[in-house]
């Protein structure tokens, strides 16, 4: 009887330590997030600032909502910058708004709501950042936001993202493999107690 309450344990224990790797896995989701903006006058939908161009990236973090970006573009004389809502030649509610001094002068960062972050961060290409200029007061130039470049981008095959084994498994195969150690670490201690 006692043979099998060590195997039972020595089973549980494997266990419990994969489902406790398989949640530090998933913790790692919400982690920062950046995000890529390609911006342009010719994207917005009333004609914007002829000309102009320039790039950003918005990194989220879901679980404060801290929401920082980083602009780059040939606009001067910014007098908004926001992230709407909204789908690509439409318009939308403004959701995170930041101040027009931190265009072209590195990293800002605002407090958002968490339920605002999470959602930019689980669907980035319903949102776009914008910046409005006097000139163009309803916006110069705008781009939607992108998915971050995935990792396994093979430069030489035209771009194209190597789709790997597939969400979840790499977490899956840890808690197989401490498993599978756990179970023959508990055969080999039973037979050295034996």
């Amino acid at each position: 009887m006692l043979a099998h309450r060590t195997v039972s344990v020595a089973l549980a224990v494997p266990a419990l330590a994969g489902g406790a790797l398989l949640l530090s896995a998933g913790g790692a989701a919400a982690s920062p997030q950046p995000f890529p903006v390609s911006l342009s006058g010719s994207n917005e939908p009333q004609g914007g600032l002829p000309g102009s161009s320039g790039s950003a990236t918005v990194t989220v973090d879901p679980a404060s909502g801290q929401v920082c970006v980083t602009v780059t573009t040939s606009v001067t004389n910014g007098v908004a910058m926001h992230i709407h809502r909204g789908a690509p030649g439409a318009e939308g509610p403004v959701v995170v708004p930041f101040e027009a001094k931190h265009i072209n002068a590195g990293r800002a960062c605002v407090a958002a709501d968490t339920a605002v972050a999470k959602a930019i961060a689980a669907d980035p290409a319903a949102y776009y950042l914008n910046i409005h200029t006097k000139a163009a007061p309803a916006g110069a130039l705008r781009g939607q936001l992108a998915a971050a470049t995935p990792t396994g981008v093979d430069a030489g095959s035209g771009g194209a993202a190597d789709p790997g084994p597939g969400p979840g498994t790499t977490a899956a195969l840890v808690v197989l493999m401490v498993a599978g150690a756990g179970v023959a670490g508990s055969a080999g201690w039973r037979l050295v107690r034996r």
